[in-house]
């Protein structure tokens, strides 16, 4: 019975990390549209193309510390999976 207890409390901490998985991959696909239009927008004045390799390595710097924390709790939501089982 107490591992039915255990199992119990566990379910919605998966699925609180499935939420925060779902949310985050939103969050991603925002940033994305959002980059892509920002790009389009310095692509086309010329005198703010010169900012343009600076807002590329922003950009790809914040996109490698949001994958890393996506890492991070697939990690996370692994060994929840792998204590239920």
């Amino acid at each position: 019975m107490a591992k039915s207890n255990k199992t119990d409390l566990e379910a919605p901490k998966i699925k609180e990390l499935i939420d925060k998985l779902t949310e985050i991959q939103e969050g991603f696909k925002r940033n994305l549209a959002d980059l892509h239009q920002k790009i389009e927008t310095i692509e086309s004045e010329p005198e703010l193309s010169i900012n343009l390799d600076n807002f590329k390595r922003d950009a790809e710097l914040r996109v490698d510390d949001l994958e890393e924390e996506v890492k991070q709790l697939r990690e996370q939501l692994s060994a929840i999976k792998e204590l239920l089982s």
